[in-house]
């Protein structure tokens, strides 16, 4: 069976003093042209949070995202897939959220973020199972770009 990454799924927060216009270019610069949902909520003090997400789950527009982040990167999510991947075999990290609107994708641990899930597929659904799956998934995407040259 074919271990690989079968959907991403983004989130961002647009706060009161962000341009939704901008977290929203942010967003289709990390993920490509993926249909955007926006839900609107409050914060602890009232204030006005605009959510927005949007998810991938075609091989190609996955493996595209991937494509993005530089090899250092991958490295770093390979070397932390342990601590970033749950029981129910998703991988989280995150994306600068500056960054992604000026076009260039790159892991963040800050809070201006974008947050990615990323669903892996292992058989059986076993937490380690899966980062072994998430393992030879992120390091076929270096082959490939290597391969590419």
């Amino acid at each position: 069976m074919r271990r690989e990454i079968t959907a991403l799924h983004i989130r961002a927060f647009s706060h009161a003093t962000e341009d939704i216009v901008k977290v929203r270019a942010a967003v289709t610069n990390a993920f490509g042209d993926c249909e955007l949902h926006v839900h609107q909520t409050e914060g602890h003090h009232g204030n006005p949070i605009s959510i927005i997400e949007c998810s991938l789950q075609d091989a190609s527009s996955i493996l595209g995202f991937f494509s993005k982040l530089s090899d250092e990167d991958i490295d770093h999510l390979i070397r932390t897939l342990d601590e970033r991947t749950d029981d129910d075999c998703h991988l989280f990290f995150k994306l600068d959220k500056q960054s992604a609107y000026q076009g260039s994708i790159k892991l963040s641990s800050g809070e201006d973020v974008l947050s990615v899930r990323a669903k892996v597929r292992s058989f059986p659904a076993k937490r380690e199972l899966a980062v072994e799956a998430a393992r030879e998934y992120l390091m076929g995407v270096l082959e490939h770009r290597r391969a590419r040259g």
